[in-house]
């Protein structure tokens, strides 16, 4: 059996799934496939349980964990989600950037002289909280430090920030909300 971390997000509507990039591109694979699928399927499934009319109408869940993410959902359908090609985008994570300027990549690559390998370890294993704080990639660890130091207040500040931003932006995509479920890892 396999099951499919990025299956939840499959019925969201084209364009939420486009990147503005030449169709080829599209052709090839480069979409929105949204991750945590697996985790949203089974918040979806237990609040069908407790409350049916409340699945049937504009839920977000908020996934944040070390890996965090949203999705907007209506009609038990998710209809778009803050991760895109890769668990990288979105809101920032305990190691990974989450959304970042294309032009911070070209920046690394050409005027740093980054690999393709090392920014891909940068943005995935040595960025995020623990890249900002420059101590650790654990909220936990920052919530007891930040009153003593600025790096762990500031991490905390910009995911605090970040997840307003894009539950802000999500909650747009849905017309409002009417349920904001949390989980996380």
């Amino acid at each position: 059996m396999a099951c499919f971390d990025t299956a939840f997000h499959r019925r969201m509507h084209r364009v939420a799934q486009l990147y503005p990039l030449h169709r080829r591109f599209e052709d090839r694979g480069v979409v929105r496939y949204g991750f945590h699928g697996l985790s949203y399927e089974y918040i979806m499934q237990e609040l069908e349980t407790l409350d049916a009319s409340a699945a049937r109408r504009r839920v977000i869940i908020a996934h944040l964990g070390n890996g965090a993410s949203m999705v907007a959902v209506h009609d038990g359908v998710g209809v778009d989600t803050t991760m895109g090609f890769s668990p990288t985008g979105g809101l920032a994570m305990g190691t990974r950037t989450g959304d970042l300027d294309p032009g911070v990549m070209l920046y690394l690559l050409q005027v740093e002289g980054l690999g393709p390998s090392e920014v891909s370890e940068l943005v995935n294993k040595r960025a995020g909280l623990l890249g900002v704080s420059g101590t650790s990639s654990d909220m936990r660890d920052l919530l007891e430090r930040e009153a003593d130091d600025p790096g762990a207040a500031e991490a905390v500040d910009l995911f605090c920030y970040q997840a307003r931003k894009h539950l802000g932006a999500l909650v747009a995509v849905l017309g409002g909300l009417d349920t904001l479920m949390f989980t996380g890892a």
